[in-house]
């Protein structure tokens, strides 16, 4: 049976969960000459190099904008994702001295990852739009439900990060497999390519792919002005909904089980 909602033992640490996930963010990169900047430019450094590789191959598939800003909308979000889903599944191993001597409920360190990769996608989104401008983006009033679309995309992180670090304190090699899984599923959906060189009769089958919607609004919202339709917000939310409810039932189930193996 479950013993309580998930949501909250969020609200209750919600403290305690956004000073740690800000004061990480300020000094994961402590000790180096430019600190927080790290975190922007080393998904810029990774966006030029893409875009110097694929942009003569195939950016005559990107209608209307470069291939740098269609990589740009579409990779940094996915670049956040998978932050969460990494820190997230190792967050109990992180935090083991503290699941093993406190009382802190163990979701509350995935959620710190989740809100550290909320963050850096909020400051991504930011930088995007000025640039969106110059390579020929068509910004609109749509751009407001960016933070919305952040939260609810971080939000199926979340849940699915929760699942993971639940099996990794059992099954030590998910991380292993999540290290050659993850670049594997980058390539699943038009992160790197333009949707135009994928099947027409295929195109609705890519929903299937939980984050796909998510970045598929995101770049429509930048590159187009165009929003989410309904049955899109509906694709998100359930997807979003589904992970966090599975992982709330998981860890629910194994939290007994896993502070006794850590």
């Amino acid at each position: 049976m479950i013993k309580h909602w998930l949501f909250k033992n969020l609200y209750q640490y919600r403290r305690y969960i956004f000073y740690n996930a800000w004061y990480e963010l300020r000094y994961r990169y402590a000790g180096t000459g430019i600190g927080i900047l790290w975190n922007i430019i080393h998904p810029l450094c990774e966006i030029l190099i893409y875009t110097v590789v694929f942009s003569l191959l195939i950016s005559h598939g990107v209608r209307g904008s470069s291939y740098a800003l269609y990589l740009m909308t579409g990779l940094l979000p996915w670049r956040t994702f998978t932050e969460t889903i990494f820190q997230g599944s190792n967050a109990f191993m992180q935090n083991s001295i503290y699941l093993r001597r406190l009382t802190i409920p163990s979701e509350v360190f995935v959620a710190k990852a989740s809100l550290i990769s909320l963050f850096l996608l909020l400051i991504y989104l930011a930088l995007i739009l000025p640039i969106g401008v110059l390579l020929g983006g068509h910004l609109g009033l749509g751009i407001v439900l960016l933070p919305i679309l952040g939260l609810l995309l971080q939000g199926l992180g979340f849940g699915m990060g929760l699942i993971l670090a639940n099996l990794q304190i059992l099954f030590p090699d998910v991380k292993q497999i999540l290290q050659f899984l993850i670049p594997l599923w980058s390539w699943m959906m038009p992160i790197f390519y333009p949707e135009t060189i994928i099947p027409k009769n295929l195109l609705p089958w890519l929903y299937l792919n939980p984050p796909y919607a998510f970045i598929k609004s995101v770049r429509n919202i930048i590159l187009e002005n165009k929003m989410p339709e309904i049955h899109v917000w509906l694709i998100m939310l359930s997807w979003a909904g589904l992970f966090i409810w599975l992982s709330n039932v998981v860890n629910q189930k194994l939290q007994d089980e896993i502070r006794d193996v850590i």
